[in-house]
């Protein structure tokens, strides 16, 4: 009998020992999935990314060679947007300023006072992606051309670009090769060596980094050398780098017969056509109009 009872209350003191530890191990878990939950939850562009700033960038156009445009979020509820019409005879610059406000989900903002245009951008790191009338995201060819690219950190508030005239479209520009921009190395169109690694949307093969590929360089007085895959060739070229503007001139070059010409007349045709570009951290392309890009070019180091 005594034995039995011992048994007894043996048992219940193991019972209730598993309760409390189920609870507790219950409790927990709860707990743990709560926790995930909020943090999923609470992380957006809006509360975690240093979004106000400038963004400039030049997007497609229906009737113009582009719009180039530059919105600058001044704090955390104004905007001024600035856009001009490349292209057009008697352009004028249009700037708008306003309040801007987030979507739901914390990812979008949505700029007052725009009716029949383009109101609402994506915010990513260090860019804001420019949707469609209906918030959605715009794809095909030219998707990457609605990206405007956060400027340098510092700068708050810029005048509106002059149009290009005949006495500043040929100024030299005066950037470095390099530069720091938010944080990421950017290279410049003037001074740096870029490689060709992709034409007429073909990629080009047996890019290995060395003297023998296709490249492209400007300087600063306004001259061209560039590599063609047999080869030199070398000329002149306006820039406005402001509108993102270029034009080569058709120069000269060596006289050289190889196996394989076809590569290098596109690359010459390719500069003769081309008249705008632009450039994403050591990334360029070549752009005529609102094409497709003609040519990609990565900076050599």
């Amino acid at each position: 009998m005594k034995i039995t009872s011992i048994t007894c209350i043996a048992i219940l003191f193991f019972s209730v020992g598993c309760t409390k530890k189920t609870k507790t191990e219950a409790t927990n878990e709860i707990l743990k999935d709560s926790t995930e939950t909020i943090v999923i939850d609470e992380h957006n562009a809006k509360n975690s990314l240093d979004f106000i700033g400038l963004y400039k960038g030049i997007v497609p156009c229906a009737d113009c060679e582009g719009i180039e445009t530059i919105l600058n979020l001044r704090d955390e509820s104004n905007f001024v947007l600035t856009t001009h019409y490349l292209g057009k005879k008697d352009s004028k610059i249009n700037e708008l300023k306003g309040t801007y406000t987030w979507n739901k989900e914390g990812n979008t903002i949505v700029l007052t006072g725009i009716e029949n245009g383009p109101s609402q951008y994506f915010v990513g790191e260090n860019y804001l992606t420019q949707l469609d009338l209906k918030g959605n995201k715009i794809t095909g060819d030219l998707a990457f051309k609605y990206v405007l690219e956060k400027q340098n950190e510092t700068a708050v508030e810029i005048a509106p670009p002059s149009p290009p005239t005949k006495s500043n479209f040929n100024q030299s520009p005066t950037s470095t090769s390099v530069q720091k921009q938010v944080g990421k190395e950017v290279y410049a169109v003037v001074g740096t060596k870029w490689r060709l690694v992709e034409l007429n949307g073909r990629v080009l093969k047996n890019i290995n980094q060395s003297a023998n590929d296709m490249f492209l360089q400007l300087n600063k007085e306004n001259r061209y050398s560039a590599f063609a895959g047999c080869n030199s060739l070398m000329g002149q070229y306006e820039l406005k780098e402001e509108f993102f503007r270029i034009k080569f001139s058709k120069g000269a070059s060596t006289m050289m017969a190889c196996p394989d010409m076809d590569t290098e007349q596109e690359f010459v045709k390719m500069l003769e056509t081309v008249d705008n570009y632009s450039i994403n951290g050591n990334q360029m392309t070549l752009n005529k109009a609102r094409m497709a890009p003609l040519a990609r070019f990565e900076a050599m180091k």
